[in-house]
């Protein structure tokens, strides 16, 4: 088993299915503030099964496209509209980030477009193959899980009596899982199958183990519209909060830079172009409202996640229905074949 390619694709895999509402807190009490710490845990879970989904997928895509059959030609059907809700998805999430990455700076350092220079940084890392997303993201994940551990060590008890449900876990898994799952399944290929279940536990492990930090700091702080600022700057330690709110949106922005640059390159048939067209759509986003982004994007995101995730079950069934054919189809081909002969 290769070690590191497992680590950097959950690395990839948890910077890209964190962002803005994750790092300030306030997604987490929207979906899970009425409810008990096993909620957030069941959707960490529930991610990295889905994580695996999207590999296994990945994974078997190749040999089935040599394959002509009723149920591989609908499988490779399913995941290009798959790929294609994606990266429309992608575009959204990518304008939400760069906004709120170059509202954030500005406020913090006063400096205009900073925020632009930092997105125009990750597409420039987001090259031809993951290397560049993945190195990234195997320094900032780390580090963001150091700074959510320390603050939920700071963090008080949460209430054990609050119920868990089941849909708000599954909601937010399915809202959250949609560019994660696409870049780890498009570097799936030559994984084997015990590479695949490593990452899917590790992954679920870290997700849960991240929204039930997250959850236990924002809890106490419910009322605020960035719970996990408010409680940092109580405990002296604003720096900390803003620097979780920084690398959460530069992990995520790294993913989107590099699905949509994948998908530009696709349609412009050059690299350099797709870089410029991205790098075109960060300045434009720039100059969007942040608040605005959220309420107006993300509906859309929602769906569109939700729909990919509910997809992805029956493609990967036809995935199953046409490998488990093939061999049978090709014995008969070979039977025909040497009774010609």
């Amino acid at each position: 088993m290769r070690i590191l390619y497992v680590f950097k694709s959950v690395c990839i895999f948890a910077g890209a299915v964190v962002g803005a509402g994750f790092a300030t807190g306030r997604e987490i009490i929207v979906f899970f503030g009425d409810f008990g710490i096993l909620s957030p845990v069941l959707a960490g879970v529930l991610m990295g099964a889905f994580a695996g989904l999207f590999m296994a997928v990945g994974k078997m895509m190749p040999s089935l496209k040599r394959d002509g059959s009723f149920c591989a030609i609908a499988a490779e059907w399913g995941f290009k509209t798959v790929d294609l809700v994606s990266v429309a998805a992608t575009v959204l999430i990518f304008a939400t980030m760069v906004c709120g990455l170059e509202e954030l700076l500005r406020e913090l350092f006063g400096i205009e477009y900073l925020g632009l220079a930092a997105a125009l940084l990750c597409v420039a890392s987001a090259g031809r193959d993951l290397k560049g997303v993945g190195a990234v993201n195997l320094t900032l994940v780390p580090l963001l899980a150091i700074m959510i551990v320390y603050l939920a060590s700071k963090s008080g008890s949460v209430e054990e009596h609050l119920p868990v449900a089941i849909y708000p876990s599954v909601s937010y898994c399915a809202m959250n899982i949609l560019l994660g799952g696409v870049l780890v399944a498009k570097d799936a290929q030559k994984a084997s199958a015990v590479e695949i279940a490593a990452v899917s536990a590790i992954s679920g492990t870290l997700m849960a183990a991240l929204l039930a930090g997250v959850y236990c700091v924002s809890m106490g702080y419910a009322e605020f519209a960035m719970p996990i600022f408010e409680f940092c700057k109580e405990i002296g330690a604003g720096y900390i909060g803003a620097a979780i709110a920084v690398v959460a949106i530069v992990t995520t922005l790294v993913g989107a830079a590099k699905t949509l640059r994948d998908g530009a390159a696709h349609m412009l048939g050059s690299g350099i172009s797709a870089s410029c067209a991205v790098a075109l759509l960060a300045f434009a986003s720039a100059k969007l409202d942040f608040t605005f982004a959220v309420d107006m994007f993300y509906p859309f995101i929602g769906a569109a996640a939700s729909a990919v995730v509910i997809g992805m079950i029956p493609i990967f069934i036809a995935m199953i229905a046409a490998r488990h054919a093939l061999p049978k189809r090709m014995k008969a081909y070979m039977r025909r074949r040497s009774s010609r002969q």
